[in-house]
């Protein structure tokens, strides 16, 4: 009888060692999936509110050159949108197939249980019907022996109780997981399904483009390619400046959400250019300040003896352009409305005079354009 309250509770220790296992591994889980389908999401309110700006000016029958313009911003942001659900995609396929591993397993650690349960159950009944537990306590040698047999009986009973319990715990836990690999996959057709339309319409983005390209006039279609050069040359840039933010924690709280930033140049005229570009008008000898905490990371100098000053907050880097009397250098950490230089002055193509610098913001992390006249709003 001792030999088998032993062997029963070495084999109760190793079920209780393998569910406290199991258990750990179904409850590591990633946020990964989560964030994926919100930068989505995200993405596909960017691409909705494109696709209406484009129907607007259709609409209003806009100039050829802004609807070439709003729909290459609707094919890039497409473009983006596809494959960030691709990458969904693929994290729901790893998250799917490590689900349905972590359900064989405990599907297999089940039955085991529930092997060892029935074994359990068989012998109490054994024991029962042959009085071998009244006949193993009366043995005893002594009061302190049989108080000890009466643990070990007690013992079993408790842990056989316990693996009951540990089998409808997981009986419960296997249907779920059964349930959430059924959603899963659900979701993976949903998804397939959803790229194969947001292809064919991408296939049909670039078709209207080329039609609306076609009815531009030359001097249209000269802006454009140049348009498209300077996009090229900033995803170039953008691609270098990666590398430099790569792990900057100097100014990491800036986003694009951040607001009620000052301009680069105290009240300043501001002229937008590009979305992510704005030309800032100031009077001679006017401060250039840091709209925000950073490190300076490149500092370019013209062939007009003007310079570029770039400064990276965690990974957005502001961009100076056309500035004088640089008082920073690469590597400097610079506060929030600190002088990094004084505005240049240039001549535009009438021949007059001004004092003004190009200001933009760069997410290293995304080819979406920023507008940078959103951390300025008060």
């Amino acid at each position: 009888m001792g030999r088998l309250l032993k062997h029963i509770l070495l084999l109760f220790v190793v079920v209780l060692m393998a569910a406290t296992t199991d258990a750990l591994l179904a409850q590591k889980k990633t946020t990964t999936v989560a964030e994926q389908k919100k930068r989505v999401e995200q993405y596909k309110r960017d691409l909705e509110r494109t696709k209406k700006e484009v129907q607007n000016l259709k609409k209003e029958k806009g100039s050829a050159t802004e609807r070439v313009d709003k729909l290459t911003e609707q094919m890039n942001l497409r473009t983006s949108y596809i494959a960030e659900t691709e990458r969904k995609q693929e994290l729901l396929k790893v998250e799917a197939d490590a689900l349905d591993k972590t359900i064989d397993s405990l599907a297999e650690q089940l039955e085991y249980n529930k092997q060892i349960y029935a074994e359990a159950v068989r012998v109490a009944y054994r024991n029962y019907r042959t009085q071998r537990t009244t006949t193993y306590l009366f043995s005893s040698t002594d009061l302190s022996d049989a108080t000890r047999r009466m643990v070990n009986i007690r013992h079993v009973a408790e842990q056989r109780q316990e693996l009951a319990d540990r089998i409808v715990d997981q009986t419960l836990r296997l249907k779920g997981m059964r349930t959430e690999l059924t959603s899963r996959r659900t979701e993976l057709d949903s998804i397939e399904r959803s790229l194969e339309r947001e292809h064919s319409e991408l296939k049909r983005d670039r078709e209207e483009a080329k039609r609306t390209f076609e009815e531009l006039s030359e001097k249209e279609r000269k802006a454009l390619e140049e348009q498209k050069r300077q996009q090229q040359l900033l995803d170039k840039a953008t691609k270098e400046l990666r590398k430099l933010t790569e792990g900057n924690k100097v100014g990491k709280t800036f986003n694009k959400s951040t607001k009620a930033l000052n301009l680069p140049v105290k009240g300043g005229k501001t002229e937008k250019m590009q979305t992510n570009m704005v030309k800032i008008i100031g009077a001679k000898g006017d401060a250039v300040n840091s709209i925000y905490e950073g490190k300076v990371i490149r500092i370019v100098v013209d062939n007009t003896n003007h310079s570029t000053v770039m400064i990276a907050h965690g990974s957005y880097v502001s961009v100076y352009t056309h500035l004088s009397q640089i008082r920073v250098a690469v590597g400097d950490v610079v506060k929030r409305n600190e002088q990094i230089g004084t505005i240049g002055i240039g001549v535009d193509h009438k021949g007059v005079m001004s004092a003004y610098m190009q200001f933009m913001i760069i997410n290293t992390e995304s080819n979406v354009p920023m507008n940078v006249m959103d951390c300025f709003k008060k």
